[in-house]
Formats: structure tokens, C-alpha cells, sequence
């Protein structure tokens, strides 16, 4: 009989698996760097195999203007802070996670990855909150990448809407109970008034 450290190191295993397989690709930056520095090289070839030929691509006082360039220059330094901003750039692309439409949901087994669109769950959530008694229309809205939000707004039709509130957002969290996410949306509801 395994103990519930294996269970725990097993699920966690499990969620880690379920967020890397959802994590979107950064296809749109890689494409980018490559092409840049693709078209760096490919410059930087040309001119040098230009040049041993005989025959330079660049004109005599461009070279000339750019070999007397020294490191105090402003462009030189403007130059060096635009590369190093887009590197940065390029490395912050790289290591924050992307917005991904699939929410990962946790499993028993590490091998097996499961997630639901995230319209998919918005409906799920919005068909409980109109579940509850007394909810005649509802919106729902997920947000945060780091921080997962389920933000709901419940309209009613009494005045005095009491506990409705915590009603709704109970019966959200026992969905979300039951659909197991590996990032669990904090629930924040705001109960309105219907306007006739």
C-alpha cells in the first residue's frame, strides 16, 4: 500500500505535467530572433566574403564613417542599449508563460494530461452559478495567467438578495472542486439588482 507521500509527490508530478503540456509555444518571438539573427549573419557574410573578393558590397565612405566610430560615439551607444533591450525583450518572451487557451486539470495518473478550453470552463462555471435559486442571468469572467480569477456577476430578482452571494460562490468552488484544476481560480462575486 503506497502512503500519501507518494499520492502527493504523484499528483504534483501529474500537475506539472498537465501545465507544461498546455504551456503555449512562443512560436511568433522565436520566429523573430531567428530571423534577425539569420539576416544579421547573412549581412555580416556578405560583406566580409564581399570584401576578400575584391569587390566590397558596402561604398568606400560608409566603411570609412563606420570604422572611425568610436565606443563614446552616441550611436554606437544608442545601438548597444536598442540590442540590449531587445534581448531582454526577447528573454523575458522566453521565460514568462504565455496565455494559453486550455486550463490543465489535475490528474491521479502522471502520464495521462487533460485540460478544458477556457470557454468551456467559463460555460461550466456560468451553468452552476444559473443553478443556484433566486440567479435569473450571470456573467462570467476568467482572468489572471499567475493568479487565475473566476470573476461573477449574479443577477437577481429580489431586493433583498442576503447570502445570495456566498451561495454563488459556494456553488462555484464545488464545481471547481469537482473539475479539479491545477491552478485554482480565486471566486469573486458581486450580486446585482435586475433592472426592468
Amino acid at each position: 500500500m503506497r502512503d500519501r507521500g507518494d499520492q502527493t509527490n504523484d499528483r504534483s508530478r501529474a500537475c506539472r505535467a498537465a501545465v507544461r503540456a498546455f504551456r503555449p509555444r512562443r512560436v511568433l518571438p522565436a520566429s523573430l530572433a531567428a530571423s534577425l539573427l539569420t539576416a544579421a549573419g547573412a549581412s555580416v557574410a556578405i560583406h566580409v566574403i564581399s570584401r576578400r573578393l575584391g569587390h566590397p558590397v558596402l561604398r568606400p565612405e560608409l566603411t570609412a564613417r563606420l570604422t572611425r566610430l568610436t565606443w563614446d560615439d552616441p550611436a554606437v551607444a544608442a545601438a548597444g542599449g536598442g540590442l540590449t533591450l531587445a534581448g531582454l525583450l526577447f528573454v523575458l518572451a522566453a521565460v514568462l508563460p504565455g496565455r494559453t487557451g486550455t486550463a490543465p486539470l489535475a490528474g491521479d495518473d502522471p502520464r495521462f494530461v487533460m485540460g478544458l478550453r477556457r470557454a468551456s470552463l467559463r460555460a461550466d462555471l456560468h451553468a452552476s452559478v444559473l443553478g443556484v435559486p433566486g440567479v435569473d442571468a450571470a456573467t462570467v469572467r476568467l482572468r489572471g495567467r499567475l493568479r487565475p480569477r473566476a470573476e461573477i456577476r449574479a443577477v437577481t430578482g429580489f431586493t433583498d438578495h442576503g447570502n445570495l452571494g456566498e451561495q454563488v460562490a459556494d456553488a462555484v468552488r464545488d464545481r471547481l472542486e469537482e473539475l479539479d484544476p491545477v491552478r485554482v481560480p480565486e471566486v469573486a462575486v458581486r450580486v446585482s439588482e435586475r433592472k426592468d
